[in-house]
C-alpha cells in the first residue's frame, strides 16, 4: 500500500486527511489527479472565481474515494490536543483545553513526579 496525505492550512486552522492506494504515484501524478478533480468540480460553479480549497477539500477527498480508488486511511488510535494551550497549566485556555488535554495534562505532572 502507498500512503498519500492531502489537505489544507490556514493561519488558524488546518485539516489533512490521508489515504492510501495499491498504486505508487509520483508527486507530479498525484497534484494531476488533484487539479483534475478541482477542474471538474468548479467547472460548473458559478462562484468558481471565489472558491478556496478549504471549501471543496472534503469533495475532493470524496472523488479520489468514489472515483479514483483511494481508500481512507484507519487509524488504531489518534491524538490531537489544542495547541496553543500550555502544557501543565490547567488555567491556560480554560474551558477550551479539550479533554484529551486535560486527562493528559494529569498523566503528564504524575509521570514527571516520578522521573
Amino acid at each position: 500500500m502507498n500512503f498519500y496525505d492531502i489537505g489544507y492550512s490556514t493561519y488558524e486552522e488546518s485539516e489533512y486527511k490521508q489515504l492510501v492506494h495499491k498504486v505508487k504515484y509520483t508527486q507530479d501524478e498525484f497534484e494531476n489527479i488533484i487539479t483534475t478533480i478541482i477542474a471538474d468540480i468548479l467547472k460548473n460553479d458559478s462562484t468558481k472565481d471565489e472558491e478556496s480549497f478549504q471549501n471543496i477539500f472534503y469533495n475532493v477527498v470524496e472523488e479520489l474515494v468514489k472515483n479514483y480508488g483511494f481508500k481512507k486511511l484507519d487509524f488504531a488510535a489518534r491524538i490531537d490536543f489544542f495547541g496553543w494551550a500550555r502544557i501543565l497549566d490547567e488555567t491556560d485556555w480554560k474551558g477550551q483545553r479539550g479533554n484529551v488535554l486535560e486527562k493528559l495534562t494529569k498523566d503528564i505532572k504524575e509521570k514527571i513526579k516520578k522521573i
